[in-house]
């Protein structure tokens, strides 16, 4: 599950990415956008591959708690195995076995929760975004032990005790139940329950920490223009102070090279070059990229 605001030209990666590794259900809100995205989503709807609604918001509404709100009681969520809610910049890399969601859910089999740790990647040096796939143009990113590593969301098993998804990070569970949920970290380790609390984690316990078997990669910047696109559309839960300069040079982390998830970019690129030969998605694919380089131009100026 995922909301977004004039992502359009960075869709059909993200789609064909996470279908690739064992996704096979994507809902998707979106609102107020300036880009071709809302159509675009419209055809991939029609095409099968996705389920797009409307998340439009009345004055002060926050777009993040009310596309979470919303997405509780939609069937994609209730009738599914797991629930994972990322956003379009987030890429679940898993190093575990083929690289498939299967093979991180086998190194816990029994886990109620898996907690998937945060990396950021920065510019790459790059003073432009290229138009082709994120994951191969941006490779750099924060070491293992970055200390805003331990910032993480869940994978969770929807078995009953799952109630609802909650943005940051962890998603609550029932408390009538008095069976204790059984999260693990990323490394096949798991989180006593007197550790986790059945708390909302936001973050991870230190002791707790590992990228063993996956992670998530999080391109929060992209480049410098791409900052600012992001800053011009606002943060989802209307807190726009946070993306000023420090939060541009907290995470734009080109300490290390870390090429792990570019195992499925080739699978990723022709699945997506599949998809582009409906010539609907393709013009509105292409509308998406053209709005984008109109809202960049837009942006270049937030920090001025």
């Amino acid at each position: 599950m995922a909301y977004a605001k004039n992502e359009g030209r960075f869709f059909l990666e993200w789609i064909a990415y996470h279908r690739l590794i064992g996704v096979t259900d994507f809902l998707i809100y979106t609102n107020d956008c300036e880009d071709e995205s809302p159509a675009l989503l419209d055809r991939l709807q029609e095409m099968g591959l996705v389920t797009h609604v409307p998340n439009p918001l009345e004055p002060g509404e926050n777009p993040q708690q009310k596309a979470l709100t919303r997405a509780n009681d939609h069937p994609l969520v209730t009738a599914s195995d797991y629930v994972l809610q990322i956003d379009i910049d987030e890429f679940l890399c898993v190093k575990a076995g083929d690289g498939r969601i299967a093979d991180l859910i086998a190194t816990a089999p029994d886990a109620d929760a898996i907690c998937l740790q945060m990396r950021f990647f920065g510019d790459a040096g790059l003073k432009k975004l290229p138009d082709g796939l994120v994951i191969e143009s941006l490779t750099s990113a924060s070491p293992e032990d970055f200390e805003y590593n331990n910032i993480l969301k869940t994978l969770v098993r929807n078995n009953g005790m799952f109630k609802r998804i909650t943005a940051n990070h962890m998603p609550g569970f029932r408390l009538k139940t008095k069976k204790e949920p059984v999260v693990f970290n990323s490394g096949g380790v798991e989180i006593p329950a007197e550790v986790h609390n059945r708390q909302r984690l936001r973050t991870i316990p230190d002791a707790y920490r590992s990228m063993k078997y996956a992670q998530l990669n999080h391109y929060a910047v992209k480049t410098f223009p791409d900052y600012c696109a992001k800053r011009y559309r606002g943060d989802a839960s209307l807190h726009d102070e946070k993306l000023g300069m420090a939060y541009w040079r907290l995470r734009n982390r080109n300490d290390v090279s870390d090429t792990a998830i570019l195992r499925h970019a080739g699978e990723t690129r022709n699945l997506m070059q599949e998809w582009l030969r409906d010539p609907v998605l393709a013009a509105c694919n292409a509308r998406c990229f053209a709005a984008y380089d109109a809202i960049l131009e837009r942006a270049k100026d937030v920090f001025k």
